[in-house]
């Protein structure tokens, strides 16, 4: 399933410059605005009702999944962790953005995906002419998306070039396992004509199943514009290159006619969503079937963040969240605020993700059906601070995410809220801490922020520490609940 949306906001909000003191009053041993704190010293008071805080590391160290260079001394390099499988294997990127990979447990070492480009002969090995309307631009970075059981990972090349949101805009989609790499060109059959259309400037990579069937998202021959696409992982064009070599076959996912689509996930029953217009569309490749999702409010938009196994779908509809099963959608409320965002679903239909309370603070949440099959919203606290996030959630309930802990980090750019890594099991929130440090003489922590992005079906996690400057280090953690 993608993990893209779930991690859009990491970033955005990570490192934020705090104007405020931390949250919760009272005690002359709490930090207030502008106090220079040390990470794992006592926060504030957590908001009644939540777990208490957890004391950093606790269930284990963080491990440092290196990064491409692999030199014990370069330890300030880049890395940063996308995605997990049950295998324990850790796609991402290294380096700024440059280089992705696929970390390996039992080696403890790093592999290059690869990338679009010949560096043997300095030249675009994948059609000259594939940028329009000069063709003159290379691929020079790489990053992976998604990783499935099999080690076969997701990931797109790209030019450098970006837009005014700092999004790139020249993509080109690739599955590698570190030995082999499948370009994904954006070569499509017409579906009305079988004419093979024209290789286009962009295809991104979204999400790759179990099955190895990979969903894309493409820009159209024709039109120019982008739609959802799906590859099989066994189906090629034949010849269709300017090159005359196969090329894999993509099939276009549902759409609402006249509008474009973008790809969302896919399950392991090799069902897709995607957002198309003001609806998302369920497809189920199997069989071709599409539906439009009806929103909750005929004026609302209805827009997928996820799908699970058993063909439930995610997302939000207006400011709140829905679930939709069948053609039917359930409403998924705030906490007492005015929005809701679910983000992940799993198999035993728990929906996680962040909601505003009452009080303005956005906290991470988990929904789900009681023994009476009536909904039931739980907020899963702090660790501390005022604001936490949910990313995802395994079949076992364990949800993991991010939170302030109640302390912020003062250097000469400004104040910080202090936000870490978690893992929230049975109604306690676990604070996982950050990364060990790496310099002999820091003047602040290297790394003060932490976040945790994934966890598979055995418990272990990925996520990264970073610096002040946004710079990333990728860990995994298998915990040790006491």
């Amino acid at each position: 399933m993608s993990k893209l949306l779930k991690f859009a906001i990491v970033l955005l909000t990570s490192f934020a410059i705090c104007a405020c003191g931390s949250g919760g009053g009272g005690g002359s041993d709490l930090p207030v605005a502008g106090d220079t704190v040390t990470p794992g010293t006592p926060g504030a008071p957590i908001t009644p009702g939540t777990p208490p805080p957890v004391s950093p590391g606790q269930l284990g160290p963080l491990t440092d999944i290196g990064d491409l260079v692999g030199a014990s001394d370069v330890n300030w390099l880049y890395t940063k962790a996308v995605a997990i499988n049950d295998n324990g294997q850790v796609v991402g990127t290294s380096l700024t953005n440059a280089a992705a990979f696929i970390w390996n447990p039992a080696a403890n070492a790093m592999t290059w995906l690869g990338l679009h480009m010949d560096f043997v002969t300095g030249a675009d090995k994948y059609y000259d002419n594939y940028y329009e309307p000069t063709g003159t631009k290379p691929f020079i970075w790489s990053d992976a998306v998604d990783v499935n059981n099999s080690g076969w990972a997701i990931g797109n090349s790209n030019t450098g070039a970006k837009d005014a949101d700092g999004n790139f805009t020249e993509k080109r989609a690739f599955v590698s396992d570190g030995a082999t790499f499948i370009d994904l060109a954006p070569v499509t059959r017409n579906q009305i004509t079988g004419v093979y259309d024209v290789i286009k400037s962009y295809s991104a990579a979204v999400a790759i199943n179990n099955n190895g069937y990979v969903i894309l998202n493409v820009e159209d021959a024709d039109s120019g514009n982008r739609h959802a696409y799906y590859w099989n992982g066994a189906n090629y064009e034949p010849g269709a290159a300017p090159d005359g070599s196969d090329v894999p076959r993509l099939v276009r996912l549902g759409w609402v006619n006249g509008e474009t689509s973008e790809a969302i996930a896919i399950n392991e029953n090799n069902e897709a969503v995607v957002n198309s217009g003001k609806t998302a569309v369920y497809t189920n490749i199997n069989t071709g079937f599409s539906q439009v999702l009806n929103s909750i409010l005929n004026d609302e938009v209805a827009r997928a963040t996820d799908i699970n196994n058993k063909s439930q779908i995610i997302g939000t509809s207006g400011k709140l969240g829905f679930l939709w099963e069948a053609g039917a959608m359930t409403r998924i409320n705030s906490l007492g605020g005015d929005s809701c965002t679910p983000v992940d679903i799993n198999n035993m239909s728990q929906v996680v993700g962040s909601a505003k309370a009452a009080s303005g603070a956005t906290h991470a949440f988990l929904w789900q059906l009681n023994a009476s099959g009536v909904p039931v919203m739980n907020d899963l606290g702090t660790l501390g601070g005022a604001n936490s996030f949910a990313t995802a959630i395994n079949d076992a309930g364990w949800v993991v995410g991010y939170s302030d802990v109640g302390r912020t980090l003062q250097d000469a750019t400004g104040t910080y809220t202090i936000k870490h890594a978690f893992l929230w099991v049975n109604g306690v929130m676990y604070d996982l801490g950050v990364h060990n440090d790496f310099y002999d003489y820091p003047f602040i922590d290297s790394y003060p922020f932490s976040e945790a992005v994934g966890i598979n079906a055995t418990g272990t996690l990925v996520g990264n520490s970073t610096s002040i400057n946004v710079n990333s280090r990728g860990f995994v953690l298998t915990p040790n609940l006491p």
